[in-house]
């Protein structure tokens, strides 16, 4: 009986609540609901194709619309779109000086364009849009948004570095041994010519963490066009700060990852409850 007692009591609270208290969501239960949504989307969207073949699939922020967050002036979103494959034969083996060839191509030539945007931007004056000073990102970016719209252009997007060095095999190899023996030389800091060290690459990619989350206290959302290393560190430093992946674009070509923040209301923050105690 007096379970039953009780119950009924707490049922009966319940019951008298308003319905906003009632059904009100934690910030964690709004980011279940986001992460929810572009699972639903990506069941829905078609992919972008270069010369017929699907590439990536298009997305979009998160809107009032989708009825996921309470309170939409509280989401704060980022995405990092790694750039458009570059136009460049890849194919068949490289001489040590053709890779040297290739690498320095691979910094300045345009994109293979694909059929349609791939991601959706339906208030321009919402987003602040940044972009590595590289060309491949560059291209990307104007195509994705139009040559007149404003994009924040910056060395400090560019990709980590990539150096066949002084010292390599008199041979011929595929150009992806070739940048991937680059990469981890590099990474160890062997024969890296005097070129930025690891080390403060990631600090370049820690500081842009930073500059995209502040750029969303005044606009709601960011948008990078940069590179697959730089965006993979970017996102590793978003998640210290707090921010959350809720969809996970991958590494491609026109990959794009989102990640969102819910700021706390003022009055739910733990200086004002203790003001209010007090």
């Amino acid at each position: 009986m007096r379970k039953l007692y009780f119950s009924t009591l707490f049922c009966a609270f319940i019951a008298i609540l308003p319905a906003s208290a009632q059904h009100k969501k934690t910030p964690e239960q709004a980011i279940e609901n986001i992460e929810a949504k572009y699972k639903e989307l990506s069941a829905q969207e078609d992919y972008v194709r270069v010369n017929g073949v699907p590439v990536a699939q298009n997305t979009r922020f998160i809107q009032p619309e989708d009825q996921v967050v309470e309170d939409y002036s509280n989401l704060r979103q980022i995405a990092l779109v790694r750039h458009g494959e570059p136009a460049l034969v890849k194919t068949g083996k490289f001489s040590d000086e053709e890779a040297r060839q290739f690498l320095s191509a691979y910094d300045s030539v345009g994109i293979v364009v694909p059929d349609k945007p791939f991601l959706t931007v339906k208030d321009p004056e919402e987003v602040s849009i940044f972009c590595s000073s590289l060309n491949r990102a560059r291209a990307t970016a104007k195509y994705l948004f139009g040559e007149d719209s404003l994009i924040t252009v910056s060395p400090e997007f560019r990709e980590f570095e990539t150096t066949l060095g002084k010292h390599t095999l008199k041979m011929r190899l595929p150009i992806k041994l070739w940048t991937a023996t680059a990469r981890v030389k590099w990474i160890l800091g062997i024969d890296r010519q005097g070129i930025e060290s690891f080390a403060d690459a990631k600090a370049r990619a820690q500081n842009a963490a930073k500059l995209l989350a502040d750029a969303t206290e005044e606009n709601p959302k960011a948008v990078l066009v940069a590179h697959g290393f730089l965006n993979k560190y970017i996102k590793d430093d978003l998640e210290k700060m707090g921010w959350r992946v809720v969809r996970d674009g991958g590494s491609g070509y026109f990959g794009t990852t989102i990640l969102v923040k819910i700021d706390k209301k003022a009055n739910e923050t733990p200086g004002h409850v203790a003001h209010q105690a007090g």
